[in-house]
C-alpha cells in the first residue's frame, strides 16, 4: 500500500485525473481527431482517428492508475506525493506518456 494512501484518498485522486484526462481530450473529440472518448466505470477509453485503443483504468486492489497503450504495452502508475503525479519507478508520469503517444497520432492535448 502507497505510504499516505488510503483508499478513499485514491479514489479521489484517480476519479479526478480521469475526469482531467476526460476533460482535456474532449476538444480534440469534438474536432474529429477521436473516434470515441468515453469515461465510464473508472475506464477512460480513447480511441484514435487510426482506430488505435489507449485505456487508463483505476486499479483500486495496487490503489494504482493502469494505463494500457497500443504502442508501449501497459503500465502501472503510482501516485507520486511529492510530485503530486502517476508517476512510473523511473519517473514517467502518467500525463507526458499519453501526451507523448497521443501527439504520435497528431492529437496534441496539454494535461
Amino acid at each position: 500500500m502507497h505510504v499516505g494512501m488510503d483508499e478513499t484518498r485514491y479514489h479521489a485522486i484517480a476519479d479526478a485525473t480521469l475526469m482531467h484526462c476526460h476533460d482535456q481530450l474532449e476538444e480534440a473529440y469534438d474536432a474529429g481527431l477521436l473516434d470515441e472518448l468515453n469515461l465510464a466505470g473508472g475506464i477512460l477509453t480513447i480511441i484514435t482517428a487510426s482506430g488505435r485503443t489507449y485505456l487508463v483504468t483505476k486499479h483500486s486492489p495496487s490503489l494504482q492508475v493502469w494505463y494500457a497503450s497500443p504502442v508501449t504495452g501497459g503500465h502501472h502508475f503510482r501516485f507520486d506525493d511529492a510530485g503530486q503525479q502517476w508517476q512510473l519507478p523511473g519517473g514517467t508520469t502518467l500525463y507526458d506518456m499519453l501526451v507523448a503517444e497521443l501527439a504520435a497520432e497528431s492529437v496534441k492535448v496539454i494535461l
